[in-house]
Formats: structure tokens, sequence, C-alpha cells
């Protein structure tokens, strides 16, 4: 390998390494200065904070988002909370262009935000036809007998949106289970193959 591929490699690792945390710190960041400097303003109203620093005002304001945001998931986690939600949705989804933005904003947040517990192990099926594999996931360990024969409950998500997909029932013996995480499963699906793990051989 040249000196110019080995320092392009190097600096492309140190790229991938450092990214996800200047992300992570940057968005932190944006949050507690614009979101929380905004809600600050209002703290620094009240004569108990009226001397308080802009940094300290700000993050004041950063953690009141944090609790508003915990009260609505609280609220909406009943069942009136859930009913406005969803009238909330239906709503949002009828308005010309709102929708398109509503739309993908769900999709995302069910992205990041779904449930991976409910999923117990990333496998192999061959799909949509023979000696062609995807990923998917086992949902439940309790099979089902057909005819004499058992099948995995299975959920054959789609790519790019892993939150969509299919329930299979899926015969045992042509399921292969293999060692990857459901994480890194989803990263996979999410990603359209860009991410793939290091050991690939099953």
């Amino acid at each position: 390998m040249s000196l110019k591929n080995k320092i392009k490699r190097h600096f492309i690792t140190g790229l991938v390494a450092i990214l996800p945390l200047a992300l992570t710190v940057g968005v932190v960041w944006f949050l507690i200065q614009r979101i929380g400097g905004f809600l600050g303003n209002y703290f620094t109203r009240i004569p108990t904070f009226a001397n308080i620093s802009r940094p300290l005002s700000s993050f004041l304001g950063f953690v009141a988002v944090i609790i508003g945001v915990y009260l609505i998931g609280l609220v909406t986690s009943g069942f009136l909370g859930r009913w406005f939600v969803k009238q909330m949705d239906n709503m949002m989804t009828k308005v010309p262009f709102i929708k398109v933005l509503y739309n993908a904003s769900r999709r995302l947040a069910n992205t990041i935000f779904l449930d991976r517990s409910a999923f117990s192990k990333v496998v192999l099926i061959q799909y949509p036809w023979e000696n062609t594999y995807t990923l998917a996931f086992l949902t439940n360990k309790d099979k089902w007998t057909i005819s004499n024969k058992e099948y995995y409950n299975i959920f054959l998500p789609t790519s790019p949106n892993p939150t969509s997909g299919y329930y299979l029932l899926y015969p045992v013996s042509d399921v292969l289970l293999t060692d990857i995480s459901i994480q890194e499963g989803f990263k996979i699906i999410a990603s359209g193959g860009i991410i793939i793990p290091d050991e690939r051989r099953f």
C-alpha cells in the first residue's frame, strides 16, 4: 500500500472514530444554546434567577425542555393521551405539503426509538426466492406447528425504513440464526448494506 493510501486510510479511520462524538456534542450544544437559551430568557425574568449567567440560564432552559418532554410522554402514555396523538396524526397526514414532512419525521422517530427489545434474534432467511438471503428478526421463540412442521415468528423489515415490513411464519429448518446484535441488524438494514459487520461468514 502506498504512503498516500495509508495516510488516506488512517485519516478516514480517525474521522469515523471521532465523528459520532463530535456530532453528539454538537447536537447537545445546539439544543442547550438555542432551545435552552430561548427558554432561559424567561428564567431571567423571574426575580430568583434574574442575576444568573447566560450559560446557566440556557442550561436551566434545556433542563426544562427535558422535563417537558417527559411530562408529555407521561400524559400521552394514557388512554386519552394516545387518543389525542392518534387524532393529531390523522389531522397532520391530511394537510398538503405538511403531511410529507410529518410522515418523514414520524418514520425517523420510529426508526431511532423503536423498541428493539421486542426482537430476540437476528436471522437469515431465503427471501424473496431461493438462494437469495435477507436479514430478518425472530420476534417470538414460541413456534407454530403446521402440518407437523415447526415455524418461527419472523419479522422481515424493509430497507431503509426498518419500522415497516412483513410478519412471516417461516420453517424452522430454513431459518439461519446469527450472532449479529439487534442494534447492528438495524444499522445494516437502515443503511441498505452500507454498514456491514466484520464477521460475515455463517
